[in-house]
């Protein structure tokens, strides 16, 4: 039998202070709320180890959705939420300045842009898309060979096609 270190809310609640840290104003602190949201919306003790790991490297920030997603949608909402909306400014500021300069990478990125401006897709799934997708595009692309841009490309079609595919009935338009 394994020997599982159990999280506390205020330990949750630390861990998502530390890697939100990117994704919300730096004045401001999550850690009173997030551990008061733990609480009130009685999170999973998976969803609360998962948090209480969380540091502040970029790796932490990986694992971030995956903690995300141990959370029930309206708790996750609730998270969301207490980023006060300063998620959907900071990761269109990075989606804004990035230029993967492959066309089609372009047009998905300008795409996943458009959607942070999608209410009919919950805000946590709209920051979470574009923050992946913002860290993902920020490798170096310049000076690939042509095969290597064409792989790109093609990853990035599907990817827009996937995309619209996932918003399709939701009057977003990509």
């Amino acid at each position: 039998m394994q020997n599982t270190t159990l999280h506390t809310c205020a330990e949750a609640a630390a861990g998502l202070e530390r890697s939100t840290r990117g994704l919300r104003r730096p004045e401001t602190s999550v850690l009173e709320r997030m551990q008061g949201l733990c609480n009130e919306d009685t999170w999973p003790t998976p969803a609360i180890d998962c948090f209480g790991a969380l540091r502040a490297d970029a790796q932490s920030n990986d694992g971030l959705g995956d903690c995300l997603r141990q959370l029930a949608q309206p708790a996750r909402d609730h998270v969301f939420a207490q980023l006060d909306g300063s998620a959907v400014a900071i990761v269109d500021a990075r989606l804004a300045s990035l230029t993967v300069g492959i066309a089609e990478c372009d047009r998905f990125v300008t795409a996943v842009r458009t959607m942070l401006g999608c209410e009919a897709m919950p805000l946590g799934s709209r920051v979470q898309l574009a923050a992946e997708t913002a860290d993902f595009w920020s490798l170096p692309t310049q000076n690939l060979k042509p095969d290597a841009q064409k792989r790109m490309a093609a990853v990035c079609g599907k990817s827009l096609a996937d995309l619209q595919q996932r918003v399709a009935g939701t009057g977003c338009t990509p």
